[in-house]
């Protein structure tokens, strides 16, 4: 029930009238109502056939059509099994546009809907702000058709570009300045991985694949845009950040892949968003407020969404101003990336590590090793090392079938690239890696490093 008042307040005020139906009893409640619609459903107990009153009274011809087959109660359970809410527009006799929506608010055992939310509310203000929007629409796609299509538009996924973004809004705004709107920031998560593995080519191809899933998935109508990069803007009209909360839920729970050397391989997108003009009047605050939204996801994980809210500052992005390199170049050791494999295929080494192994670069490294960590370890300690790491980076799993990864520590011998014997402490860790499987983290010391630091301190 807490559920369904949240949803209840938040609409209240937005909507004409608004009903609880027990689908199941085949009887409602009313929330709100107006004289008209009380008339029409004379005191009938059956939610469908007060549903049938109201709108029998209310349209006529192909609306009445459209609007019955919408409030058939019978099949409204497998309408709302895919989706929170849906919606119909109608055109009616006595307040001209409206739209009627059903929100599931209740769930039986069996996770289907036992009772909706139903609303109706005059669109007619919408309704023509939609017009408007239509309009600008069409006059950014007939721009792209001309000489200077390349101004307002991105070559790659046709969307709109940045300038020609700020331009429909801007236009838009000044012709419906009251409103209400969202507009959400989007990246795809570790996107110069995927060009840094695949290439280029491939990126472009997510970046086509991101544009297309927009224009399908994304209410109408909205305004697409890709900034840049890996970066994408999207403008939603006639929609408040709560409405919109479902397209958000459904969005980030999607799977998403690419294709590449044959193999498909998953990605994951983050977003942010922000209200107009609730949280602010100025597009210019809007477009911070989304993304210190967007950055607030990126902090806290990825692959997922927030709404702005007071104290997203933005300050936070300087956390993002480390990547990989800089964190692991910066570590007091030396950092060794390998494959879960029968030779460990090394994917990265630091500076530390291409020191502690005599090398000049990683590609001295490669030769030296063939580009196996396995090979760098002293001949008659291979067997302990490889039992140990075994035991250590096993995988359990779960009784609710995930699986955990163990952390692992050995000690052992390495051969630097001149022959050097040199005693090690190496501390590790297995993970999954979605674009190349399993893969171990491993942070190696000199074993005499602690009793030379401890020298150091003493002498200081």
């Amino acid at each position: 029930m807490a559920y369904t008042e949240a949803i209840l307040n938040a609409v209240s005020k937005k909507y004409i009238s608004i009903h609880l139906i027990d689908i199941d009893k085949d009887c409602y409640e009313v929330i709100k109502s107006i004289e008209a619609i009380d008339n029409y459903s004379q005191g009938e107990p059956s939610a469908q056939k007060a549903l049938n009153n109201v709108m029998n009274h209310l349209t006529q011809g192909e609306n009445r059509k459209i609007i019955n087959e919408f409030t058939t109660l019978s099949t409204l359970k497998d309408r709302l099994k895919e989706k929170e809410i849906i919606r119909c527009s109608f055109l009616s006799d006595a307040t001209g546009w409206c739209e009627a929506t059903f929100i599931r608010c209740e769930l039986d055992k069996k996770n289907n809907t036992k009772k909706a939310i139903f609303l109706v509310e005059d669109i007619n203000d919408q309704v023509h702000r939609e017009h408007i929007m239509q309009e600008q629409i069409r006059k950014a796609e007939e721009q792209a058709l001309r000489t200077e299509a390349q101004a307002v538009r991105d070559p790659l996924t046709n969307l709109l570009n940045q300038a020609g973004m700020e331009r429909s809004i801007s236009e838009f705004l000044s012709m419906c300045p009251a409103a209400s709107c969202v507009l959400m920031t989007l990246d795809i998560d570790n996107f110069k991985l995927i060009n840094d593995i695949f290439g280029h080519g491939v990126g472009d191809e997510v970046l086509k694949k991101v544009a297309d899933i927009l224009r399908e998935e994304c209410p109408k109508p909205c305004f697409l845009a890709r900034n840049g990069g890996d970066e994408f803007t999207v403008f939603f009209t006639n929609t408040s950040l709560e409405e919109i909360r479902p397209f958000f839920n459904s969005f980030v729970n999607q799977h998403t892949y690419f294709k590449a050397n044959g193999e498909f391989h998953e990605f994951s997108m983050s977003m942010g968003a922000a209200e107009y003009p609730v949280q602010t009047n100025d597009y210019k605050k809007l477009r911070d407020m989304a993304d210190a939204a967007l950055y607030s996801v990126k902090m806290n994980h990825k692959d997922g969404y927030q709404f702005y809210q007071e104290g997203m500052e933005m300050g936070h992005r300087e956390h993002l101003g480390f990547n990989l390199g800089d964190v692991v170049q910066g570590l007091p050791g030396a950092i060794v990336v390998y494959k879960v494999d029968t030779n460990g295929h090394i994917l990265f080494a630091n500076d530390d590590a291409i020191s502690l192994f005599g090398c000049e670069d990683m590609q001295d490294l490669i030769m030296f090793s063939d580009g196996s960590f396995v090979n760098m370890i002293h001949p008659d300690d291979i067997n302990h090392v490889l039992r140990t790491v075994y035991d250590q980076y096993r995988i359990l799993k779960n009784n609710d079938g995930s699986k955990e990864y163990q952390d692992g520590f050995v000690k052992f011998r390495i051969i630097d690239k001149k022959g050097q014997t040199i005693n090690v402490e190496c501390s590790g860790r297995r993970v999954a890696n979605k674009f190349h499987g399993d893969v171990v983290y491993v942070y190696i010391q000199e074993s005499n490093v602690k009793e030379q630091y401890i020298k150091m301190a003493a002498n200081l």
